[in-house]
């Protein structure tokens, strides 16, 4: 009993040589595991080994850092020799193709890609950039002349600014009530079908006293405003015509048999017309779409055509220089639907259906505005005179705002020295055809879509007058350089005259 209780402790029921065995057995199993090494078979398959090879590359994929940039993926790619960008990619398909490209590189290779900085030109947005191209030699020397008039008719302008600037305000502010005393005795005064189809464009002669009419029939049409008795119907045009305009001079300074007339079709032809043939004078070379506006440069020398690819300037003096300026072009051919130009003739006003107009600086071919605020098609595009007075036939017109019209039926405010947006009139419930500022700036008259046409004060641009007359589309609108008389054509083929009620 007493040798049992000497070899146990605690009460354990092993005795102290059970204890020692176990634990030296318990080493050697230890030591047996160090000793032993996991064989593995080699890999017979090439299958098998393509699946392994697929899991390490992704493994490295899952450890590559890629930069988030956007730019930055782009130039890996293009120093990778790979496109840029795939059709229906995003950005995080983009850089997933990264990703898997430097995955199956060595790591040298992919270190001299990722770590090395470099600049990236983004791709320029081809709806807002504008792309100048190199013109002939005939551009130069029309340039030259633009500055030289412009030079003089800012000078005569500014001079003629000053005067109305010292006019006391009680003097003005009695000729703004005349105006609108005039606007509110407004009637229709006569109504004439002028084509057998829309009449797209009218417009009143420099004297007042007749009127161009283009329709939809591709004759355009000279009438006498008092009788509104056709003078001269124009054929040439195979389809629709939509602008027809007079010359400056035209019935002031200008021979009958010289250019009087100029209109433009849909089919891309531009002619040049005199008051005594119904022949044209003169053809410019065809454009390749439809030209949907043309207006005379101040000058009388130049000829601006809005058409559904490019903005032209041509001269129409010389035969060799006809459609001679190029001073725009968009990489997407964005269609111009109106141009207008700055009685100094240093600038004109375009507006496109990319939503978007446009201020180019004639002298240098320029675009030194951008006019952004539209959420539509741009149909309509016009100076406003400010701050201006009349002598005689010299228009006196100090400009420095323009407005615009647009198919969100919004007419926009835009000022050329602060170079932005100053006011948005929701002006009507459909799209704004036209728009007219009279030549003292004193009263804005829009047409629309919505059969109507709407006078708005220029001061606060409050709406002063709704003009009903028209049962269709009011596609064109003008106002007498007189100042007495507004015409109005629409789809309903006819052009209809206001002017103040006798009675």
């Amino acid at each position: 009993m007493a040798e049992e209780g000497t070899s146990k402790k605690f009460g354990s029921l092993a005795t102290l040589e059970a204890v020692k065995a176990i634990q030296e057995s318990s080493n050697v199993l230890a030591s047996d595991k160090k000793s032993e090494r996991m064989e593995v078979d080699p890999i017979e398959s090439q299958h098998e080994a393509e699946l392994l090879a697929e899991f390490e590359r992704r493994r490295r994929a899952r450890t590559l850092t890629l930069p988030t940039d956007d730019v930055q993926v782009k130039l890996k790619l293009r120093k990778l020799n790979q496109p840029i960008c795939l059709f229906g990619e995003d950005i995080l398909d983009r850089r997933e193709r990264l990703r898997a490209l430097l995955s199956t590189m060595t790591e040298d290779e992919v270190a001299q890609i990722l770590h090395t900085e470099e600049g990236f030109v983004e791709k320029p947005d081809e709806e807002t950039t504008t792309w100048y191209h190199r013109g002939p030699m005939t551009l130069r020397a029309a340039r030259v002349a633009i500055a030289d008039f412009s030079l003089r008719r800012a000078k005569e302008r500014l001079i003629r600014a000053r005067e109305n600037a010292a006019r006391p305000p009680h003097e003005k502010a009695l000729a703004r009530q005349e105006a609108h005393k005039w606007i509110q005795q407004l009637n229709l005064h006569a109504s004439q079908v002028a084509d057998s189809r829309p009449v797209a464009f009218c417009e009143f002669s420099p004297d007042s006293e007749h009127i161009v009419t283009a329709g939809w029939s591709g004759q355009p049409s000279v009438w006498r405003r008092d009788t509104c008795e056709r003078v001269i119907r124009y054929v040439g045009h195979q389809s629709q015509s939509g602008c027809a305009r007079f010359h400056p001079h035209a019935y002031i300074s200008t021979d009958p048999s010289e250019l009087n007339v100029a209109s433009c079709a849909h089919d891309g032809t531009v002619y040049l017309w005199s008051l005594d043939n119904e022949k044209p004078l003169a053809e410019l070379e065809k454009h390749e779409a439809r030209v949907s506006r043309l207006a005379f440069h101040p000058n009388g020398r130049h000829l601006a055509t809005a058409w559904h690819l490019r903005f032209f300037l041509a001269n129409v003096r010389s035969r060799n220089e006809r459609r001679a300026v190029v001073p725009r072009r968009t990489r997407k051919e964005i269609s111009v639907s109106d141009v207008a130009f700055h009685p100094d003739g240093s600038v004109a006003l375009t507006g496109g259906l990319d939503c978007y107009g446009r201020v180019w600086d004639l002298r240098t071919g320029r675009c030194i505005m951008f006019l952004d605020g539209h959420t539509k098609e741009l149909y309509t595009v016009d100076w406003l005179p400010n701050g201006c007075v009349r002598e005689r036939r010299n228009i006196s017109r100090c400009q420095y705002e323009m407005v615009t019209g647009s198919a969100d039926n919004t007419i926009k405010v835009w000022d050329l020295r602060i170079r932005k947006n100053t006011y948005t009139m929701p002006a009507h419930s459909s799209v704004v055809s036209k728009i007219k500022v009279d030549h003292l700036g004193q009263y804005l008259v829009s047409a629309s879509y919505d059969n109507t046409l709407k006078i708005w004060s220029t001061s606060g641009w409050q709406p002063l007058r709704q003009l009903k007359g028209h049962d269709t589309k009011v596609m064109c609108i003008d106002i007498s350089p007189d100042g007495k008389w507004i015409m109005s054509s629409a789809f309903d083929r006819t052009f209809k005259l206001w002017t103040q009620s006798e009675y």
